[in-house]
């Protein structure tokens, strides 16, 4: 294969390496919890966002909650929420929500008003992002949780790096947002 040829690159996908920094937070000895929150400055700080944070749910009970919250500064205030509840009409009416609950692929929005005018009033965590990136942490077309990555104050072209970086993330995060989710269930 002659790597100087631009028809030797067509079709090929860029799979970079997954950053020292967050592998070493996956390989780390934290419970679910404790990566849950690792994680979320370090991936935030990667992807340069203004925030991230994760909706988690069960897909079989319906209940759900913003558990974990990262900013970049205190001008943006914490979505956590202390009690799983159901999911409200609004969200679920979200076109960006419904494609994580139709097990859809990630979703990753460079300028929300120009893409989806009105998203803010039709999903409660959308706060005036101008920027977003959804990931969804799927098993067996079953949604256990989005890993929501914001930008505010200007729009974002998300790279392919961005995107593999969301993807896989939340492909790492599977086991450790449904045995938080499950725990969460049986104290509840």
């Amino acid at each position: 294969m002659n790597l100087n040829s631009k028809e030797s690159l067509q079709g090929a996908v860029y799979n970079p390496a997954y950053p020292s920094e967050l592998e070493a937070i996956f390989r780390n000895d934290y419970s679910d919890d404790g990566l849950l929150h690792q994680l979320l400055p370090v991936l935030g700080g990667l992807l340069k966002c203004d925030c991230c944070f994760l909706y988690l749910r069960h897909p079989h009970h319906h209940h759900s909650r913003v558990t974990h919250y990262w900013a970049a500064s205190d001008r943006y205030p914490s979505l956590i929420e202390s009690n799983w509840h159901p999911e409200s009409k609004q969200l679920l009416e979200s076109p960006v929500f419904s494609a994580a609950i139709a097990a859809e692929h990630s979703v990753f929005i460079d300028n929300v008003e120009a893409e989806y005018t009105g998203l803010g009033e039709m999903d409660s965590l959308v706060r005036e992002e101008c920027s977003l990136a959804q990931g969804h942490i799927l098993k067996e077309n079953h949604l256990w949780g989005v890993l929501r990555l914001c930008v505010f104050e200007r729009s974002r072209n998300w790279m392919q790096f961005d995107r593999s970086l969301v993807i896989h993330s939340v492909q790492r995060l599977l086991p450790s947002v449904i045995n938080y989710v499950e725990a969460a269930s049986l104290s509840a």
